[in-house]
């Protein structure tokens, strides 16, 4: 009986948070719309990238580097959620890795499926209700790292695109890039008057829909800038970040090996990196198109068929984007109740 007990609770879970999910597509037709235009886009890569050798393609993929790619998500996933307990030990707060990582699974998949990331946010009211975090430290901590890795990606890309092919010279330029991306958010944060910051926020949280969380907001923009001011944790959190993109990166690579071709690990990275910037800022769920329209368009351009460089995108999905998502939905069903964001009183933002 208590085995049908629990069963009949984790299908009255499981539906529960399917209603709420049909809800939530009822209630946003905005982000039903852009699914569809990016369901659209990549129905057309596809198309463009002839569907017949696309199908001959992964017919004939080997299954062990498909293997070894999905199995890096396992480090991928696990660096995000150090990457996430790192910052947040740095303005005093302790999360256990067993409690971070379904947090940051669900905070992952969440993200892809809103605009330009901001389901991410999600994660700072689970903080809150899990190990009662304040939300402006939540939120912070959450601005830093999509803020900071967005930055990042955006710096590998156009370095590993523009100084790789100049040899020894290119490879000290890259270095060099990479430590003045790292630092440049502490010089820029330097040479900012915090004046100017508290004008701007006061300036946006100054009508009547934000004016009750004024407060709260320049407390947030105070802790995020103590993250921007650390040398020691922009140094760390820009190693793991960068480690999450070569790793993401060498997924690319394997594919492309299991297709029996082979790229250069930099030109698999940047690949990675340009795609998952433009999947991000195109707003779209998933970035479903832009992201796969990247991937294909930078890897026929460093010389594989087109209808592989497709082959290649649609198995990215399925060994990353789909493993991750599916990952997120079960931590969200284990985590339930702490998942919903708690509504603030007037005046509050804890």
């Amino acid at each position: 009986m208590s085995g049908d007990a629990a069963n009949n609770r984790l299908i009255a879970r499981t539906s529960a948070s399917l209603q709420r999910a049909i809800a939530w597509v009822r209630n946003r037709p905005r982000t039903l719309l852009a699914t569809i235009i990016g369901l659209a886009i990549g129905v057309v890569v596809i198309w463009v990238s002839h569907p017949a050798a696309i199908l001959e393609s992964l017919g004939e993929v080997d299954p062990l580097p498909l293997l070894g790619a999905l199995l890096l998500n396992v480090p991928v996933v696990a660096l995000r959620a150090v990457r996430a307990q790192v910052v947040l030990r740095f303005l005093g707060h302790t999360v256990s890795f067993r409690s971070m990582l379904p947090v940051q699974l669900v905070g992952q998949t969440s993200s892809t499926v809103t605009p330009a990331a901001s389901g991410d946010y999600l994660r700072a009211y689970i903080w809150r209700r899990q190990h009662d975090i304040p939300v402006r430290a939540g939120a912070a901590v959450v601005t830093f790292e999509r803020l900071y890795s967005l930055f990042l990606l955006l710096a590998l890309a156009v370095l590993l695109i523009t100084l790789p092919r100049h040899g020894t010279i290119g490879w000290v330029g890259v270095a060099i890039g990479l430590v003045a991306a790292a630092l440049a958010p502490l010089v820029l944060e330097l040479v900012t008057p915090p004046s100017l910051e508290r004008y701007a926020l006061a300036r946006i949280t100054s009508g009547r829909l934000l004016g009750r969380y004024a407060s709260g907001a320049l407390e947030m923009a105070d802790n995020l800038r103590r993250l921007l001011r650390s040398p020691q944790l922009l140094t760390l959190a820009s190693g793991i970040t960068l480690t999450i993109c070569v790793l993401s990166g060498l997924q690319v690579a394997l594919l492309i090996t299991g297709l029996g071709d082979t790229i250069h690990i930099t030109q698999a990275v940047a690949a990675y990196a340009v795609s998952q910037t433009a999947g991000i800022l195109s707003t779209l769920p998933f970035g479903l198109g832009a992201s796969d329209a990247i991937v294909v368009t930078f890897l026929a351009g460093y010389g594989l068929p087109v209808g592989e460089a497709a082959t290649v995108a649609v198995l990215l999905r399925g060994v990353s984007t789909l493993p991750q998502a599916l990952a997120g939905l079960v931590a969200y069903l284990r985590l339930d109740g702490s998942v919903a964001p708690e509504p603030a009183a007037a005046g509050e933002v804890r």
